[in-house]
């Protein structure tokens, strides 16, 4: 009985921490809307578009500004076919002037070259 009454208590404690503000979640990434979405979407390479529904994800993260964008492919089904064919890490970063354009894809942090925004992701010094 004591036993369940310390887990008990764990996880109460547990679910107030993850509540509490966390110095510098205000600069975090925010959630895109459905016009970003569709706008980023649509300049993503068209084999990807392609992809199956059902099989990947794209995760999407956009700057505080609305300059940049991360977008990261999550495979939903990765041991069962036909999803196991699109497996893979990486993600892919990009830009708004006049219209959305790719300005890195890789797994590692971009460049600081580039000046994606930290609340994005962290850059890698050269």
């Amino acid at each position: 009985m004591r036993v369940r009454t310390l887990v008990g208590l764990f996880t109460v404690a547990a679910a107030l921490a993850a509540t509490v503000a966390v110095p510098g979640a205000a600069d975090a990434a925010r959630e895109p809307t459905r016009a970003e979405r569709a706008a980023v979407t649509a300049a993503l390479p068209a084999w990807l578009r392609r992809e199956p529904v059902g099989c990947v994800w794209l995760d999407l993260s956009m700057a505080n500004d609305g300059r940049y964008a991360l977008v990261r492919p999550v495979v939903l089904n990765p041991t069962t076919q036909p999803c196991l064919r699109y497996a893979a890490n990486g993600y892919w970063i990009l830009r708004k002037t006049l219209r959305w354009r790719i300005v890195f894809n890789g797994s590692d942090p971009p460049p600081c070259s580039l000046r994606v925004p930290h609340d994005l992701t962290p850059c890698l010094r050269s």
